[in-house]
C-alpha cells in the first residue's frame, strides 16, 4: 500500500500532438503528472523487425504492423517500471476519457491489492466475471478480481514484479497485447493475478457516448478487423469448444454459490 501517487505512463506516438494536449488537459484537470513514453511507430517498422518479433499467425491470424508497434510500445512502458524501480505504474494509451473520480483514485495507491499484478481500470462494456466481493474501495470504485476476457490495454495498472515477467515472456508474441494481458485463452493472462476497478473510472474515446469526445480514425489500429482467423483442425475446434462449455459450468457454478457475477463494467 502506497499513499504516494500513482506514477502514470502515457503511451503517445511523436506524430500525435492532438492527442498528447488533450492527454495533457485530461491529467492536468486531476493533477496528475506523467511520464510520456514515445511510442512504437508502425510506420517505421522493418520488416526484419517485423519477422524477428512476430514469429507466425495468432489466435486471431497475423499481427498487424499497427499491432506490433503497440505490443512494443507496452513493452516500453514496462520496461521504464523496471529500470526506474516502481512498485507500480498506470499504463495509459492516449485516447482515453477520464471518469469523475479520476483524481482521488490516482492521487494514492492504497487501493492496490497486494497480491496484483495487473488491475485493469477500463472497460469494454461486454459482459465479464468478477469476483462476488472487493478487496478494497476508493472514491466509490470497488477492486474486484477479474475471472474472464476483458480485451483493450488503454488503461491498466501493473506492478514492478509483472513488469518484469511480462519482458521475459514477450520477446516475441503472436497476439496482440490486450489478448496477451486479459484474455482467459492466453497462458500468460492465466498465469498472472488480475483485478478489475469496478466501475471504470477510463474509458477509450470511441467507446465513449459522448458526442463531445474525440475520435481519431487516424490514430486506430488499422487492419485488424480485416484480419481473417486462420483455419483450425476439427479435433481443435472440438476442444475449444468443450473448453468453453466446462468454463462457463464452472463459472456459473461458483455464481450460484455468490463467489463470483457476471456484469458489464460501467463507466464513471
Amino acid at each position: 500500500m502506497s499513499t504516494t501517487p500513482v506514477p502514470i505512463l502515457l503511451i503517445n506516438l511523436d506524430r500525435a500532438t492532438d492527442r498528447l494536449a488533450r492527454m495533457q488537459a485530461r491529467l492536468g484537470d486531476c493533477g496528475a503528472a506523467f511520464e510520456r513514453v514515445p511510442a512504437v511507430d508502425a510506420r517505421a517498422l522493418e520488416d526484419e523487425d517485423f519477422a524477428r518479433r512476430v514469429p507466425g499467425d495468432g489466435h486471431w491470424g497475423l499481427l498487424t504492423p499497427g499491432e506490433v508497434g503497440c505490443f512494443l510500445s507496452h513493452r516500453r512502458a514496462w520496461k521504464l517500471i523496471v529500470e526506474k524501480d516502481l512498485p507500480y505504474a498506470l499504463v495509459l494509451e492516449d485516447d482515453v476519457v477520464i471518469g469523475r473520480q479520476g483524481a482521488d483514485l490516482i492521487a494514492s495507491g492504497d487501493w492496490v491489492p497486494g497480491d496484483a499484478d495487473l488491475v485493469k481500470l477500463e472497460t469494454d462494456f461486454k459482459p465479464v466475471r468478477l469476483s462476488a466481493r472487493a478487496v478494497a474501495r476508493e472514491a466509490g470504485h470497488d477492486v474486484v478480481r477479474l475471472y474472464s476476457s476483458h480485451y483493450c490495454a488503454a488503461a491498466y495498472l501493473v506492478t514492478r514484479v509483472a513488469a518484469r515477467r511480462l519482458l521475459a515472456a514477450t520477446t516475441a508474441f503472436r497476439d496482440a497485447v490486450d489478448e496477451m494481458l486479459f484474455a482467459v485463452r492466453s497462458p500468460l493472462s492465466r498465469s498472472l493475478t488480475i483485478y478489475q476497478m469496478d466501475p471504470a473510472p477510463f474509458v477509450q474515446e470511441h467507446k465513449y457516448g459522448d458526442p463531445s469526445s474525440v475520435f481519431d480514425p487516424g490514430g486506430s489500429i488499422g487492419g485488424r478487423e480485416g484480419k481473417v482467423r486462420p483455419g483450425r483442425s476439427p479435433l481443435a475446434a472440438l476442444i475449444s469448444v468443450l473448453a468453453g462449455i466446462a468454463g462457463n459450468g464452472w463459472q456459473g457454478a461458483l455464481g450460484l454459490l455468490g463467489r463470483r457475477r457476471r456484469a458489464v463494467v460501467p463507466f464513471r
